[in-house]
């Protein structure tokens, strides 16, 4: 049977661990670099699964939809949506830099490739230019890395 004291319990604040800082309790992840960068990329990445699922269900509907018209609008709606985490990425802080560096890989310049193409097609060439300084920035992020793990070996 279900215990419904222990299922309330559970948002009591009274019955949280003394060793929990309540800091932790009360910080918002979404408001962190690392997270806007994660978030980013995952939207980017998963721009394929959203647009298969889209194009499936409308073809469930007794809807009469050009389905090609669902693929651009999913995209529209991806690299928006992805746009909305990135733009708060500010290259002048040097805490965003340091997110930047733990972020750095293949995927995530693919995913900045594929939206500064997608933006270049509808001419917002500010994006385009926001998205590739973080591009840029990442590569020399990563030429700095390459040049120190080459002093190491010597």
């Amino acid at each position: 049977m279900i215990n419904l004291n222990k299922i309330f319990d559970a948002f009591d604040k009274s019955n949280v661990s003394k060793d929990t800082d309540d800091l932790s309790l009360l910080v918002d992840f979404s408001e962190h670099p690392l997270y806007w960068i994660g978030y980013f990329n995952k939207v980017i990445n998963n721009y394929v699964f959203f647009t298969q699922y889209m194009a499936k269900n409308i073809k469930k509907t007794s809807l009469d939809v050009d389905i090609e018209n669902i693929k651009k609008l999913s995209e529209v709606i991806i690299y928006n949506k992805a746009w909305n985490y990135i733009k708060n990425i500010n290259l002048s802080n040097s805490f965003h830099i340091d997110c930047l560096k733990l972020k750095a890989d293949d995927l995530l310049l693919e995913s900045l490739t594929s939206s500064i193409l997608f933006f270049e097609r509808l001419e917002e060439y500010e994006k385009c230019a926001f998205l590739k300084e973080i591009k840029d920035k990442i590569n020399l992020l990563n030429e700095e890395v390459a040049k120190n793990t080459k002093r190491r070996k010597r």
